[in-house]
């Protein structure tokens, strides 16, 4: 018994210790390389604290002017939808975009984009029931500015605190 828990555990030893395979490199127009470090990072998640902290500024600061932000299938300025977003903490209370994850890709063609996956929490003001919407968006850069966005999530339960 004693004997094949160590050949075991040799065996897993020697395999654990193998080169892998070599890596392919990708150059094709739609593939690159993805940072988790990248500032532009930063720059979206300062763009989700100004949201949640009611400061249409910051949130317009990443932004360039004539940006395109779609959310679903609307399309909007930037300024559009900093005003629709603030305008959900008039119906909810300690608005949050927690499990955030955000990285940025470099395409071979050029292309900049930031991906965003978070998880919105915000309690309802009227029934203080807390409703939980999972989202995910890109930011396409220009340099250190936003051009253009999309935000998807399931806007149905968020929509309904309009209508009670």
């Amino acid at each position: 018994m004693k004997r094949n828990i160590y050949l075991t555990l040799i065996a897993a030893l020697i395999f654990s210790c193998q080169t892998p395979k070599e890596v392919q490199i990708d150059d094709s127009e739609w593939s690159g390389t993805i940072s988790a470090s990248d500032e532009r990072n930063a720059l979206m998640n300062s763009f989700t604290d100004a949201y949640e902290n009611k400061d249409a500024e910051g949130m317009l600061s990443i932004f360039a002017e004539d940006a395109i932000f779609h959310v679903n299938d609307a399309q909007l300025t930037a300024a559009e939808v900093t005003e629709a977003f603030l305008q959900g903490h008039e119906y909810f209370d300690d608005i949050k975009n927690i499990d955030r994850n955000a990285t940025t890709m470099f395409y071979n063609n050029g292309s900049i984009y930031t991906n965003y996956w978070y998880t919105w929490n915000g309690t309802n003001k009227k029934t203080g029931e807390l409703l939980v919407l999972r989202g995910y968006a890109w930011f396409k850069w220009d340099g250190l500015k936003v051009v253009e966005s999309y935000n998807a999530f399931d806007p149905t339960e968020y929509n309904k605190v309009f209508t009670e």
